[in-house]
């Protein structure tokens, strides 16, 4: 009942009854109208309850009231349902929305990650090179000077 009364916006009233009960009396006593005080009689009507749920209903609700509870019990659930998924949305989009900025420092630290990766391969290449051309100026360099020392002794 606090799950109802949370949807409908109001504590339901609640009466316990024996619907199979009831079902049976009626379909017992009710083949003709000579039996309507027996089937008040009956100890299975009594223990259905359904006496009690016929008498709140009649006294409880006008024929204003039936259409009006008709009407706007399913709206007022419908609302009551859409509010709860409404609160269940926003609460979900602030949650995408942390995501979403933590994927955006993900990404911007990954390109400065690979700026700083690609700056050093590119140092590193750049030494390799210069290593590599100071090697062979020096192996050039070698061969000059012996031919040079060759040709003086021509």
């Amino acid at each position: 009942t606090e799950h109802a009364g949370d949807l409908l916006g109001a504590r339901p009233v609640v009466i316990p009854l024996s619907a199979r009960d009831a079902l049976s009396v009626k379909l017992l006593y009710n083949k003709d109208a000579k039996n309507d005080s027996q089937q008040q009689s009956s100890s299975l009507w009594k223990r259905s309850n359904f006496a009690t749920l016929e008498d709140y209903l009649s006294s409880t609700l006008t024929a204003t009231t039936k259409i009006k509870t008709k009407l706007l019990n399913p709206l007022g659930v419908a609302e009551g349902i859409l509010l709860d998924c409404q609160q269940e949305i926003e609460r979900r989009l602030e949650e995408l929305e942390v995501d979403v900025m933590t994927l955006r420092l993900l990404t911007s630290q990954t390109e400065a990650w690979e700026k700083e990766l690609q700056t050093e391969v590119m140092d590193e290449f750049r030494l390799d090179v210069r290593k590599s051309w100071e090697q062979k100026a020096d192996v050039v360099d070698r061969v000059i000077d012996e031919l040079s020392i060759i040709d003086q002794f021509k």
